[in-house]
């Protein structure tokens, strides 16, 4: 693939502009961000494929941040969109949100029988813990540390993707408890990955119920069933079995966050399938809609969500637009049969990955479900050195022709649309093993 100067000189326009309209924009070091992303302006985006002002064309390992599911503007989910527009605008109470109440009750688990339609995952989250605390009139909720949940006030208080992202908000912390998430990398020197999740399910059991708080205070756990934004991290299956019989012992209710890894993205259509346990209340959005217009949805038991009404939803939640996007997408995702292809698939981009880790000394780790991926940079000189060695990969990736994810972390996330084409995905795959090779070259 041909070697792209990024950002190109029409990109460049735009951020000068953005020095001027966008927050941050005045900062000493704004126009050096420009490289350290390889930032450009996107022109248009079609199927697999993102098209920046200067005429360049990447192949799309970050599917909208996990949202375009079924691929850039889909023309069917837009035409299903634009009639929709054409036929409501915006009202309440229309029959597309009736129907997609039916089809996610219909798609998810068999216990899960209530929908309260949100704007966002941010809102979905925060609406999955409102009705876990007003259900059992209990304060405390356990989450886990490195999951994020959104970036609202209320959202950064029930994660914790960074502690940058809780500066100034420690005053407001309360009623949460955190624990360590079961990781794959990164953990306790002389630690497997299992042991780890032993030694989590231990400090749950032993430290936190013994001398923090007890467990009828504790309302539910909020949980992402593979770690999406904090790493790609994926639990033994031992993990949320024991999680699933503590909230059955204790009266706890497992709130599933499968905003990122719903919808397919890992080869089924809800991550905590993967697991054979029943969750009570399951939180979605991104791929709900294939990215085109913003709705989430809280799916719950009848047990929390038949009588109990918590305070969530907002002015757009349940658009008619965004119902039509989301029936649309369920519709091309089974009748297309993707979720069996991303497994396919993604077992086979997964073992490519797993070969950089023998051919590359700096590549730790290779990790992933389905089209759920990512790749530990470990350069054995401390995280800041592997966080930059990261971020050369995903320039350098960009150059190559290739948008994955880095999000200033030693990983970095391929998370390419469900439908992408099977060369077009080995092709992406070749170009990152290429822009590798170079760093590899730089650190040589």
């Amino acid at each position: 693939m041909e070697y792209k100067p990024v950002p190109g000189p029409r990109s460049i326009e735009y951020l000068e502009k953005i020095l001027n309209l966008y927050p941050g924009g005045a900062a000493p070091d704004a126009r050096k961000k420009w490289e350290t992303y390889a930032t450009f302006i996107t022109d248009r985006a079609e199927y697999s494929f993102l098209y920046d002002v200067d005429g360049n064309r990447y192949i799309d390992f970050s599917s909208g941040w996990a949202s375009n599911n079924v691929g850039n503007a889909h023309p069917e989910v837009v035409d299903a969109v634009v009639e929709a527009l054409k036929r409501y605008g915006f009202v309440y109470n229309h029959v597309y949100a009736i129907e997609l109440a039916e089809k996610l009750i219909e798609i998810t688990p068999d216990n899960l029988t209530r929908v309260s339609f949100e704007v966002s995952g941010t809102e979905a989250a925060e609406a999955g813990v409102s009705y876990a605390l007003t259900h059992t009139k209990r304060p405390i909720i356990i989450s886990f540390i490195g999951q994020f949940h959104g970036d609202s006030i209320g959202a950064r208080n029930i994660g914790s993707e960074s502690a940058e992202r809780r500066t100034y908000f420690e005053s407001m912390q309360g009623g949460v408890v955190f624990i360590p998430y079961p990781r794959n990398y990164r953990i306790p020197k002389g630690m497997n990955p299992d042991e780890f999740s032993d030694y989590v399910l231990w400090y749950l059991e032993e430290q936190v119920l013994e001398y923090l708080v007890e467990p009828n205070r504790i309302a539910g756990i909020l949980m992402e069933p593979m770690m999406a934004e904090g790493g790609n991290h994926i639990p033994p299956k031992k993990f949320w079995r024991r999680i699933r019989e503590l909230a059955d012992k204790y009266g706890w209710l497992l709130i599933d966050d499968e905003v990122l890894t719903g919808f397919g993205r890992t080869g089924k259509m809800w991550g905590i399938e993967h697991y054979d346990i029943k969750v009570d209340l399951l939180i979605t959005a991104k791929g709900l809609t294939g990215g085109l217009i913003p709705i989430g949805a809280v799916v719950g038991s009848e047990e929390v969500m038949g009588i109990t009404k918590a305070y969530s939803g907002s002015t757009f939640a349940g658009s008619p637009a965004g119902c039509a996007a989301a029936l649309k997408t369920i519709e091309i995702i089974y009748r297309d049969k993707l979720l069996d292809r991303v497994t396919k698939l993604g077992d086979e981009a997964l073992n490519i990955m797993k070969e950089w880790v023998e051919k590359f000394e700096f590549i730790g780790d290779a990790r992933g479900v389905g089209f759920l991926l990512g790749l530990e940079v470990d350069t054995g000189k401390g995280i800041k050195a592997d966080e930059e060695v990261a971020r050369k990969i995903f320039v350098e990736s960009t150059r190559y022709g290739v948008r994955a994810i880095w999000d200033e972390e030693p990983t970095i996330r391929i998370y390419p649309p469900l439908n992408i084409e099977e060369n077009i995905l080995f092709e992406g795959l070749y170009a990152m093993e290429k822009a590798i090779s170079k760093v590899a070259q730089e650190l040589n």
